[in-house]
């Protein structure tokens, strides 16, 4: 078990994403190695516990999360769960309810920030403005929590609305998260330039989720959902297909350019990789990416 509980306060902060498993013993294992492999940082995707049930709060979940998570000195961001939709305009009453429960869980575990995503941009101009009205309003809830909020970026989808998004909240409690994976995808799927995108989004930046991936683009992943979530993933790491998840510099993103031009960026970097494919060699991606970004910094 950890002893020292005090979260990092030194720069850069290197995070890493927490597998999802609702087992304590294994979580307990998994942010144990994370301590010894270096990482300063923890990223939980909310809905691998049960923290939130039919659109309401568990209590006892919570705690016992809470509880976890206070045995450890990381400091922690949180990603919604995979079925918040704010285009569902049908069932927003819902979805509102697990936005503001799942704020009101991270201001109790202090997980800052929450990653939210923006998904594919609607024809429908009332859909829309009405993604947009709930963003600021959701920013505004947050903000009285002491919550960030960050919009990320995904592979089916240009980054450009997502700047578009948060520019017009115009608030300092919704930023962006540059998903690295994501973009480096959608670049070379709808032919932008990643480098670019990226310059274009850092006035905006307060998160970043750190992935690599061959820049081939998954067509299944629009056409066909389901099957592009039951391919396996031994067959796409050994064809390079769609967003793998590889650890920083282990694909084709440039991130030695990246991180010079985020040079003076202050956040989390979120490792967000498939770590437990990889156990062997995480402490030593820590420090690589840490390295690389401290010698981006010094020139």
């Amino acid at each position: 078990m950890a002893t020292n509980k005090t979260p990092v306060t030194h720069h850069p902060i290197i995070g890493v994403n927490l597998p999802g498993t609702p087992d304590p013993e294994i979580n307990r294992k998994r942010l144990s190695a994370f301590q010894q492999d270096g990482f300063d940082a923890i990223e939980v995707s909310l809905d691998s516990f049960p923290l939130i049930i039919d659109g309401e709060p568990c209590e006892h979940w919570i705690r016992y999360l809470h509880t976890l998570l206070k045995e450890f000195p990381f400091r922690y961001s949180a990603h919604i769960g995979r079925g918040l939709d704010l285009r569902d305009l049908p069932r927003i009453a819902k979805h509102r309810a697990v936005l503001r429960h799942s704020i009101d869980i991270c201001a109790r575990l202090q997980m800052s920030p929450l990653v939210l995503h923006y998904e594919v941009q609607s024809r429908n101009l009332e859909v829309e403005k009405a993604f947009l009205e709930e963003h600021r309003k959701a920013a505004r809830y947050a903000g009285d929590k002491g919550v960030l909020l960050v919009v990320e970026n995904i592979e089916v989808e240009w980054v450009d609305p997502v700047i578009e998004l948060v520019s017009s909240v115009d608030s300092s409690s919704l930023r962006l998260a540059f998903d690295t994976g994501h973009a480096f995808l959608a670049s070379h799927y709808f032919k932008f330039d990643f480098l670019e995108s990226f310059k274009k989004a850092f006035p905006y930046l307060g998160h970043f989720h750190l992935s690599d991936n061959t820049g081939v683009f998954e067509e299944l992943r629009i056409t066909d959902r389901p099957t592009y979530d039951a391919l396996p993933m031994g067959w796409r790491y050994e064809y390079g297909r769609g967003d793998i998840h590889l650890p920083p510099y282990w694909g084709k993103i440039p991130y030695d350019e990246l991180f010079r031009m985020a040079s003076d960026y202050q956040g989390m970097f979120v490792c967000e990789y498939y770590s437990e494919r990889f156990l062997p060699f995480n402490g030593a991606i820590q420090k690589n990416v840490r390295e690389r970004i401290l010698k981006a910094r010094s020139f």
